[in-house]
């Protein structure tokens, strides 16, 4: 975990999809279903305006989608709705599970001041770590991500394309 408190949070999201993606392939996920989600989620390293990214992606999140009532998506469309909806239904338990681990990792400290190395994304991308360790998937090379350094950018580091690093884009 030391190793993760010089990385910024952009770097730190990198790092939590690049996991996720190998749960994915774990699990033989297909690419076909998964680029176009995975397509929104990579946008978190590059993005400028974070909030644009939480409010679009608390839509995909499983049990948005799952729900009864969807009158207030804005986001996805009646079919992109009904893909996911297919899609979540089959998804071994910890692909939903990661998909809110790493929405959580983004957004819990977006609107306050990041103090300490921002604990609260470590935690995060702790719960990340174990669920892939627990599922026997082996973990992405970290000294890829310490160019991302913390200091940089109060702490979210500056944008960069992080779809480099992508197995399924």
């Amino acid at each position: 975990m030391d190793d993760l408190t010089k990385i910024s949070i952009r770097g730190r999201m990198a790092y939590l999809l690049c996991v996720f993606e190998n749960i994915l392939v774990f699990f033989k996920c297909e690419k076909k279903d998964w680029n176009w989600i995975l397509d929104k989620l990579w946008q978190y390293t590059s993005i400028e305006y974070l909030d644009d990214w939480m409010y679009e992606i608390a839509e995909y999140m499983p049990e948005s989608v799952m729900e009864d009532n969807t009158d207030d998506i804005e986001y996805i469309t009646e079919s992109e709705l009904k893909r996911l909806k297919d899609l979540y239904k089959n998804n071994p338990a910890e692909v939903n599970k990661m998909l809110r681990i790493i929405y959580e990792a983004g957004t819990i400290d977006l609107y306050t001041r990041l103090q300490n190395g921002s604990q609260n994304t470590l935690v995060k991308l702790q719960e990340g770590i174990d669920i892939a360790i627990k599922t026997g998937v082996k973990l992405p090379d970290i000294s890829e991500f310490e160019k991302y350094r913390f200091i940089e950018g109060n702490g979210w580091g500056a944008p960069f394309d992080g779809k480099k690093y992508s197995l399924y884009l």
